[in-house]
């Protein structure tokens, strides 16, 4: 009988482990280097993007990213050419609120922010909520995904 309470016990607590170790993977702590850096990241990206910096666009973009914003699917070849061609202009872009989780090599960023763009002839301005995927590829975290919906008041 004492051993199956001892088996018992020694389930239990190793099953206590594994949860807590689970939850912390996908919870990083504010002062974690890698999501400090995540962050510097997306300050660089919306700087970028005001300042129509192609080639810091070029550098933090995956090749294989891609981009729903609205009623607007891109690839980066489509982001980089809009943005040279001023069909895609930003005037501002900021993050209001920012929550990152790093899980391995993908660190997910979800939040508010806060645009003003102009796309295809049309002017966007106010807040939107946004996902975005950041992937560590050859050293270097890359932009994979963005997402972004209005927010409506």
């Amino acid at each position: 009988m004492k051993q199956i309470i001892v088996v018992a016990l020694v389930t239990i607590a190793a099953a206590s482990v594994a949860v807590g170790q689970c939850a912390k993977m996908g919870k990083m702590t504010h002062g974690n280097a890698t999501v400090e850096a995540i962050k510097r990241l997306e300050a660089e990206r919306n700087k970028a993007l005001v300042a129509g910096d192609l080639a810091a666009v070029d550098r933090l973009y995956s090749d294989d990213y891609t981009s729903a914003v609205g009623n607007t699917y891109r690839t980066k070849a489509e982001v980089l050419a809009d943005l040279k061609s001023g069909v895609l202009k930003l005037d501002a872009s900021s993050n209001d609120e920012t929550n990152v989780r790093v899980f391995g090599n993908t660190a997910v960023v979800t939040g508010k922010s806060t645009v003003k763009r102009h796309d295809r002839g049309a002017e966007i301005n106010g807040q939107v909520y946004f996902t975005r995927v950041w992937v560590k590829q050859m050293a270097r975290w890359r932009l994979v995904a963005n997402h972004a919906s209005s927010i409506t008041q």
